[in-house]
């Protein structure tokens, strides 16, 4: 791959490029640009999945943790982004805690009766079944450890939405459309609800859309998203900088 091979050629520079989007091996927009030492690089490095990306909205993630490595006790990953990025509308994970550990730039996060904003180490608990939404408010990219305790299916959500980006299948706001939905909200109800329209809403349309989702081919999970070669073919991984 040529950008690379570039980066590796020049060993002295300061930082490192990656993340573009790759079409036939070659990047097509800016990616990200980090020092070489920064701590989201160096957690980048330890990485045990390839570099996701949603090129819509420019987000970033990857797994750190997976569930196997833990037997499902729990997950972790590293996400990155952008300046004024919204992240997802208020939601509540029925089945496990999440953690927020801003690594680099600073967060805010949405609880119910107040918002937090946390810098780099500075951390906070989600617990099973709370209102919750987060978002980068600065003008600089921002990473942040996000860990599910016990384990949900983080990574699966990340890998389709990601990946349906790739392919041009999110709406103009970055969202998935209304049959990909209702599968995804049927078969991952347990994981992630979304608290508008609210829950008994969405349970009545899931239970009538998602049977019409699945016959016209939409499902909760692509293989193709879970394979890495997806991944490697269109997003520019970290460069060894050992």
């Amino acid at each position: 791959m040529g950008s690379t091979t570039k980066l590796e050629m020049d060993s002295t520079a300061e930082t490192v490029t990656f993340g573009r989007t790759l079409v036939d091996g070659e990047p097509i927009d800016d990616g990200l640009t980090f020092p070489k030492d920064s701590p989201t690089v160096e957690l980048l490095a330890t990485a045990t999945t390839p570099l996701f990306s949603n090129p819509q909205l420019g987000e970033y993630g990857a797994g750190l943790v997976t569930p196997e490595e833990t037997d499902g006790a729990y997950t972790r990953g590293l996400g990155i982004f952008p300046p004024g990025a919204d992240g997802p509308a208020e939601h509540v994970h029925p089945n496990y805690d999440e953690t927020f550990e801003v690594v680099e730039g600073e967060f805010v996060i949405q609880l119910p009766g107040e918002s937090r904003t946390l810098t780099a180490g500075e951390s906070v608990t989600v617990e099973t079944g709370t209102p919750h939404a987060f978002r980068n408010e600065s003008e600089s990219y921002a990473s942040c450890i996000i860990e599910a305790r016990p384990a949900g299916r983080l990574g699966d959500v990340i890998a389709l939405l990601f990946g349906l980006a790739h392919d041009g299948k999110l709406t103009e706001s970055g969202r998935p459309s209304f049959l990909q939905a209702m599968v995804m909200a049927d078969e991952m109800g347990d994981d992630t609800v979304f608290t508008s329209p609210p829950p008994v809403v969405q349970n009545v349309l899931a239970t009538v859309f998602s049977p019409i989702g699945r016959l016209l081919g939409y499902r909760a999970t692509y293989p193709e998203y879970e394979d890495e070669a997806f991944w490697n073919a269109r997003v520019e991984q970290l460069p060894d900088l050992s």
